[in-house]
């Protein structure tokens, strides 16, 4: 079996392409295509590559390039998919808290802790799951609930540290239930 001049591995005739130049050196297609790119000639004797060999291996080349243009268009489309889908997501999540803020404002608190647990278990809470985190400790202090209001306040200002509103909430939740040292904490982060 020959061995391809360029990069030295055996060429296998009957299912690999290879050219050899006028002094009979072989070279895959790939190997020799990519040659072809920097020198017309063979890399171990110099003599030209004929005509019809250099045309097959432009041709081959302007093939692969736009099968790499193909790829790339593809991934760029899926690119721009990918971001519609992200905007698209947001929009939808940011229409969904508009709900749930009309039900806190309507004190329908158990349908708005509903669309919350929903939303939560859903694909747009990877969105933004501080927001609902904080809304659902606001609907709970709304609802009298401050025990689950402090659970998910907590939750949240344990990873976020800027969230004066959550701290305030905490705040208020804490001295709904008389613990007044814990409220004064959280009143300070508030601010």
């Amino acid at each position: 079996m020959p061995s391809c001049i360029i990069c030295h591995t055996g060429i296998d005739k009957s299912t690999e392409k290879a050219y050899e130049c006028p002094s009979g050196h072989p070279a895959h297609e790939t190997c020799l295509s990519e040659w072809i790119l920097h020198a017309e000639n063979c890399p171990l004797c110099n003599k030209k590559y004929e005509t019809y060999i250099l045309s097959r291996c432009k041709a081959y080349l302007a093939k692969k390039e736009e099968q790499r243009e193909g790829s790339l268009e593809e991934r760029l489309k899926k690119k721009r998919m990918g971001k519609i889908e992200y905007v698209a997501k947001n929009i939808v999540f940011s229409k969904n808290v508009g709900i749930i803020e009309e039900l806190i404002e309507k004190k329908e608190f158990d349908s708005a802790i509903e669309k919350l647990t929903i939303l939560e278990g859903g694909e747009l809470a990877k969105n933004d799951n501080d927001t609902i985190l904080f809304l659902k400790g606001k609907t709970f202090f709304f609802k009298g609930r401050y025990d689950m209001a402090i659970g998910h306040l907590f939750k949240l200002v344990k990873e976020r540290y800027d969230f004066p509103e959550a701290f305030s909430f905490l705040g208020k939740a804490y001295q709904k239930l008389g613990l007044t040292e814990k409220a004064k904490w959280a009143f300070e982060r508030a601010q």
